[in-house]
């Protein structure tokens, strides 16, 4: 928990959506996450594009941590709480700085993984669902959410 911790603080440093990026690619199952944030619409992505969706995802999921985790600097990770269930837990921490992070875990082979995070009062998973199905709802087809990623 601390080493995702310190990557993210690291990638708040460098203010760099590619350092957001690699930090939670090293540390979150992106795979999970970005299949979640299709919602409904899961069933739509074709198996072939699925090794492009998840790159352009990746590249999303660095530009919304950018936005929303820059104020998490400031060195080490103090852990505030850590409740679970299962193989399910719920990390509250704080940076040095004062940001609060929330870290949803699953485990996964002899650790965890995180599966979801909170930066400033934002679920990534849930903002990320809510802005894919939009797109998708509004375009008319996952063709609009792969314009859309690809900006």
């Amino acid at each position: 928990m601390k080493s995702a911790g310190q990557a993210y603080d690291r990638a708040a440093s460098s203010g760099s959506p590619a350092a957001f990026a690699s930090a939670a690619d090293r540390y979150t199952d992106l795979r999970s996450l970005s299949l979640f944030a299709l919602g409904k619409y899961r069933k739509d992505l074709p198996k072939s594009r699925e090794a492009e969706y998840l790159r352009l995802t990746r590249q999303f999921i660095g530009t919304l941590l950018k936005k929303h985790g820059s104020g998490f600097r400031g060195g080490a990770l103090q852990i505030l709480e850590c409740t679970g269930s299962g193989n399910d837990l719920v990390v509250k921490a704080r940076a040095a700085s004062g940001s609060k992070v929330t870290f949803r875990l699953s485990r996964a082979g002899g650790g965890y993984t995180v599966r979801d995070v909170n930066m400033q009062g934002v679920w990534l998973g849930q903002q990320m669902r809510n802005k894919f199905t939009s797109t998708i709802a509004r375009s008319g087809s996952i063709d609009g959410l792969f314009a859309y990623l690809r900006g």
